[in-house]
């Protein structure tokens, strides 16, 4: 191999002792450490009534569990299958709860 193909770089090591710990994951809002059991089912259902959520922009994600095979880095909760038909067992129920939600989302 060509050693001009390398190039020196210095390394910050205050920087990798910075970011060298667990961070946190963004895959729902709040994070999970703020889920509390005293909010509960009928104050989604209020949050979603106010007026003053159903303005501002809605931010969705949704996550499909199912891979073909296990990514080691992912943190995610997932299930390694090939059986379609448990995904689509899945998604079926997935798309009835977004008709259920869907008009209460909607702006007036």
């Amino acid at each position: 191999m060509n050693k001009d193909a390398f190039q020196r770089f210095e390394v910050d090591i205050n920087l990798i002792r910075k970011y060298a710990k667990p961070g946190p994951r963004y895959t729902s809002y709040p994070t999970a450490p703020y889920f509390t059991p005293e909010i509960g089912s009928s104050d989604f259902l209020v949050s979603l009534a106010d007026e003053k959520y159903r303005q501002r922009p809605l931010s969705l994600y949704f996550h499909i569990p199912f891979c073909d095979t296990m990514c080691y880095f992912c943190g995610c909760t997932m299930v390694v299958t090939h059986n379609r038909q448990r995904i689509r067992h899945y998604l079926h129920y997935l798309i009835k709860e977004m008709e259920i939600f869907s008009p209460l989302t909607r702006q007036r």
